[in-house]
């Protein structure tokens, strides 16, 4: 949990005549540990830089996975990140649109990325479609991507919410750091009068009464972070190890996209090491079946799952299939005996291969 410092209420006023400007300042974190989340360790600063580490995952508070309805499939795991982001940012106000990827880190040491995903280019934008409006995020504004790595496409909501109204409103604490140093924040979010939309700049940045340059995420859908960069991100501001997931064949895990609404996620223990799955409702999908035809299974409730490359099932396309057929892969030879979603799970019914 966050460990928070006494404060000084000071009111938030956006005056006609400062544009791009607020008549307060923010709370400024300087080189201590007081504005990271218990999930952020080792933080140390130079004369340049602040850097700090994490394994990615939220509070256990928060809510992983659930809510969403297109999934990769892929599992949040833990990894090994360390961050190094400038102490005192440049205001250049160049205006560098944001990529698909990683665009910041949240307080609580999880990555912050650009709305859009990975998928095609729309003609009408120029961009990927967003995540949030693919039904890929989950409640707190996040999901595991290709990498197992668990990030967030949009508002951490979670994570302010755990904040609470007094960091984020009267403290004014930041909710994460931009890729070129420049804090995040989120005014308005509790308090409406507080609310600074009309005077963020192209970027969602302003000025606070100091001259410090911030971002303000959006408080209503889609939720956006940041649109574009006024710092330098020349450099990289993450470093990142882990250990990608394995199948049978010692191939790394990458999932196909899936058309199911997941209701429950859990990591479990047991004596052969931990698990993972997410339950959840299959969409209009045509599977494989066990007898070797195949059949629309749409609304049917089952499991995906991890454990080790002797101990998973996850949905494959079925090759040269037109139109696509998916097929549930599982192993079940290392499964823990009290494993439930190896033992009793509706998808197990469905053709492997």
């Amino acid at each position: 949990m966050i460990r928070f410092l006494p404060f000084v209420f000071l009111l938030l006023v956006a005056g006609p005549a400062a544009a791009h400007e607020i008549n307060a300042s923010i709370f400024d974190c300087g080189c201590t540990a007081q504005c990271f989340t218990d999930e952020v360790t080792d933080v140390q600063c130079d004369r340049e830089e602040r850097q700090f580490s994490s394994l990615g995952l939220p509070d256990p508070t928060h809510t992983m996975m659930v809510g969403i309805t297109g999934t990769n499939q892929q599992l949040p795991v833990p990894h090994t990140y360390m961050f190094r982001l400038p102490l005192a940012p440049e205001f250049i106000g160049a205006e560098t649109p944001t990529v698909p990827g990683a665009i910041g880190v949240a307080v609580n040491g999880i990555p912050l990325f650009d709305p859009s995903t990975q998928g095609p280019i729309q003609a009408a934008t120029g961009r990927p479609v967003s995540a949030f409006e693919a039904g890929e995020l989950d409640e707190c504004g996040g999901h595991a991507g290709r990498g197992d790595d668990y990030h967030y496409h949009m508002a951490p909501r979670c994570l302010i919410e755990e904040m609470g109204a007094t960091a984020i409103e009267a403290e004014r604490r930041p909710i994460g750091f931009a890729a070129d140093g420049f804090p995040i924040l989120a005014l308005g979010w509790f308090e409406p009068g507080n609310d600074i939309e009309a005077d963020l700049d192209t970027c969602r940045g302003i000025h606070d009464a100091d001259e410090q340059y911030f971002y303000n995420v959006s408080t209503a859908a889609p939720y956006d972070i940041l649109n574009c960069y006024n710092g330098s991100t020349e450099r990289g501001f993450s470093r990142d190890t882990f250990q990608q997931r394995q199948n049978a064949a010692g191939q790394d895990i990458v999932g196909i996209p899936v058309g199911f609404t997941i209701t429950a996620y859990e990591r479990s223990d047991h004596a052969g090491g931990q698990c993972q799955h997410i339950e959840g409702v299959l969409g209009d999908e045509v599977v494989a079946t066990s007898a070797g035809g195949d059949m629309r299974a749409e609304g049917i409730e089952g499991a995906i799952f991890y454990c080790d490359p002797g101990c998973y099932g996850q949905f494959l396309d079925r090759a040269n299939a037109r139109p696509r057929v998916i097929y549930f892969e599982r192993q079940l030879a290392s499964c823990p005996a009290d494993y439930g979603p190896a033992m009793s799970n509706a998808f197990l019914e469905f053709g492997d291969r």
